[in-house]
């Protein structure tokens, strides 16, 4: 194999690797973005919870819209956390392709390398016999 061949195999290395590097920082941003989320609907229901009980009907109503709002607001934020769960799963989608598309041209390589390792270990050995062969014609004819 010529030597462009090889350096073209370690430049779609490379790039596989630095596609990996850009998918893998998706995926860090859109678990960043849940566990935000998570703990914005966490410290909302521990809101609703410590809000004390009311005083009177007027208090009653108050808290009574403030569970509501806070209800809704919990909704928004379960389906924004959906929406990034279904993104993210395409993500991680790209990212086993990458990680296959890598994993065989790394298979590819060392394939090659193998092939390398052994034609030069096949000439080595054809020079040995070579010069045994020689060796031993000599000692034949003195």
């Amino acid at each position: 194999m010529t030597n462009r061949r090889r350096d073209g195999l370690a430049v779609l290395s490379r790039l596989k690797r630095h596609e990996i590097e850009a998918v893998a920082q998706q995926m860090a941003a859109v678990n960043s973005a849940l566990a935000r989320i998570e703990a914005e609907r966490k410290d909302l229901l521990d809101h609703i919870n410590e809000s004390g009980e009311s005083d009177g009907l007027e208090g009653a109503r108050l808290r009574s819209a403030f569970i509501r709002n806070v209800s809704e607001t919990i909704r928004g934020k379960d389906a924004e956390a959906t929406r990034l769960r279904e993104s993210s799963a395409g993500v991680h989608q790209r990212l086993n392709d990458l990680f296959s598309d890598a994993k065989r041209l790394d298979m590819i390589a060392a394939r090659r390398a193998e092939q390398r390792k052994r034609r030069r270990d096949q000439r080595e050995t054809a020079a040995q016999n070579e010069a045994f062969l020689a060796i031993w014609m000599q000692d034949r004819m003195s």
